[in-house]
């Protein structure tokens, strides 16, 4: 979700030609790549056909994936964490596993608590 939140408005940006995804989770990261039977498969249909538009956009268009551990304490990986932790906007996608994500975040936060 967070990646999908991420690069799809950044790849409609112009003059965008690379793009850098810092993430501990690459085996989320390589999700996006993949073309077998998943829950969120919904999910990643419309972040595919995202990101063929945007390859298809310049021949000098790419997209890196950095993988970084939550643990490290980069202080970069640890300010979009937390921006993505407290980002209160609708998902641009209305579905069941959208809602799934939320109902999960919702009881983190009251465990956490």
């Amino acid at each position: 979700m967070a990646i999908h939140t991420g690069l799809v408005p950044t790849m409609e940006i112009e003059d965008i030609h690379n793009i850098t995804v810092i993430t501990d989770s690459i085996a989320a990261a390589k999700k996006i790549l993949e073309s077998k039977v998943d829950p969120l498969q919904n999910m990643f249909i419309l972040l595919a056909s995202a990101i063929k538009t945007f390859f298809s956009k310049d021949s000098r268009n790419k997209i890196n994936f950095w993988y970084c551990l939550s643990k490290a304490k980069w202080p970069r990986h640890q300010l979009i964490d937390n921006q993505v932790k407290t980002n209160t906007c609708l998902p641009a996608f209305p579905s069941k596993e959208s809602h799934l994500f939320n109902k999960k975040k919702e009881c983190d936060n009251i465990l956490y608590e």
